[in-house]
């Protein structure tokens, strides 16, 4: 497992910053906005009383009001002060410094002096609101120690709050950074046991997370090479093994006309250059199809009907030449079947196909057939033949699939695999199908749009 100094972890704690200054935001707004709540709240109800005793016009009457407020109210948080125009005559329990109008915060000690002083200990301040009334000047205030303790308590409980979501959103995070780190390391632990050899090792995550997703991925990508790394074992076994008997045959002779020059005849070399051949072609078929099936064979896509290409195929096998009598039969509409391909390739896919059926079946009927159905034209070689299993066809088409397991048969069971790839690099397919009795393969190619 990597050090705490990992990528993960440093996420992490990168998210888990992100939220605490986001959350100290939103708290710091949330604070203020609801601290400016209080103010404005208490402004107001020192305005609405200010306004309401300022609605009095006789002096006697205001003086009654405010004793009485005054005596409600003895612990200081309520001050009134009211002085007539001439300063001859005051009222109240407090002295301000100073005559103002609007809401106005005094401090205690500055801004007024408090007349009758509670006993408790006096207020810091006041939220003060003064207007003219009565033949005179009215100041009415409250003071704001519920708001400074209010204040406090909000403070408290969004300090509060922020730490214990912040320990929690770390604590989170470092549990899911230490997780994904053991998730990663036992990725990279697979990956390198694959790398030393063990191709059976894999992931197997059970999550459903991106990463989980992508270890699904990787275990895919690790059996497909398991199953490239097999395919290419069995085709180097298979490779040397059809080898094997032409290139021992070619050195018997090779040996017998270099020890008895004098006895070679024209019939041995000929046969050592056949063998040659042989060897030869097999080697162009792996390459040919190798090319195939890594897509790097130019393909010079034109319009075709594949009528035409099913006459040329008969053209070419008549008479078929194998020293058996089959009958090349092509069953078509009269309607076109135009598909965007390369005509070589295709023609060779064909070739293939039919030089199959003609090997592997009794003289008879060989059936060449093209049809357009639902979008797609779909080709068949079909015979009479013995046909092949349902459970050996996949096989079939496989390089090097030979059904023979003795490989004492001609043939290098790459022309079936060669068609495949024909097939898919024209956005198609090659199927292998009953013909009841017989096999019918089946080349499905999209439709060409014009």
């Amino acid at each position: 497992m990597k050090a705490p100094g990992s990528s993960s972890l440093r996420f992490a704690l990168a998210v888990s910053a992100s939220f605490a200054f986001a959350a100290l935001v939103a708290g710091g707004i949330s604070f203020t906005l609801q601290s400016g709540d209080l103010s404005r709240r208490l402004e107001s109800d020192v305005a609405r009383m200010a306004q309401s005793m300022a609605h009095t016009t006789d002096p006697q009457d205001l003086h009654e009001q405010i004793v009485a407020q005054i005596a409600a109210q003895p612990d200081g948080a309520l001050i009134i002060a009211w002085r007539s125009t001439d300063g001859a005559a005051t009222l109240g329990n407090v002295e301000a410094r100073e005559r103002f109008l609007g809401a106005r915060h005094l401090v205690t000690g500055t801004d007024l002096r408090l007349l009758t002083p509670p006993d408790s200990q006096a207020p810091d301040g006041y939220y003060a609101f003064a207007l003219t009334a009565a033949g005179g000047w009215l100041m009415v205030g409250r003071d704001d120690a519920w708001i400074t303790d209010t204040r406090e308590i909000l403070f408290q409980t969004t300090a509060w709050g922020l730490g214990v979501g912040l320990l929690l959103s770390v604590v989170l995070a470092l549990a899911i950074a230490w997780r994904n780190e053991r998730r990663i390391a036992s990725i990279q632990g697979v990956l390198d046991a694959v790398g030393a050899g063990d191709h059976t090792r894999r992931i197997r995550e059970t999550g459903s997370d991106d990463l989980a997703r992508v270890s699904h991925e990787v275990d895919a990508t690790l059996d497909r090479l398991e199953a490239g790394i097999a395919a290419i074992r069995q085709v180097s076994t298979d490779v040397a093994h059809d080898l094997r008997a032409p290139l021992s045959r070619l050195r018997i002779r090779l040996e017998g006309i270099l020890s008895a020059p004098s006895t070679a005849t024209e019939t041995e070399l000929a046969r050592s250059i056949a063998e040659v051949d042989t060897i030869s072609d097999t080697f162009d078929a792996i390459l040919r199809l190798a090319r195939l099936q890594s897509a790097t064979v130019p393909v010079e896509a034109a319009p075709l009907d594949l009528r035409i290409l099913l006459d040329e195929v008969v053209e070419l096998f008549d008479p078929a030449g194998d020293g058996t009598v089959h009958q090349l039969a092509v069953e078509a509409g009269p309607a076109p079947v135009a598909v965007l391909g390369d005509r070589e390739l295709l023609l060779q896919a064909l070739v293939n196909l039919v030089d199959n059926a003609l090997r592997h079946s009794p003289p008879g009927k060989v059936t060449l057939a093209v049809q357009a159905l639902q979008g797609r034209a779909i080709l068949s070689v079909a015979n009479r033949g013995p046909g092949i299993a349902p459970q050996d066809r996949a096989r079939a088409i496989q390089r090097f699939g030979r059904l023979d397991r003795s490989r004492s048969t001609p043939g290098t069971g790459l022309g079936l695999a060669m068609v495949a790839a024909i097939a898919t690099l024209h956005h198609g397919t090659l199927r292998l199908e009953d013909n009841a009795p017989g096999l019918r393969a089946v080349i499905d190619l999209p439709l060409a749009r014009f």
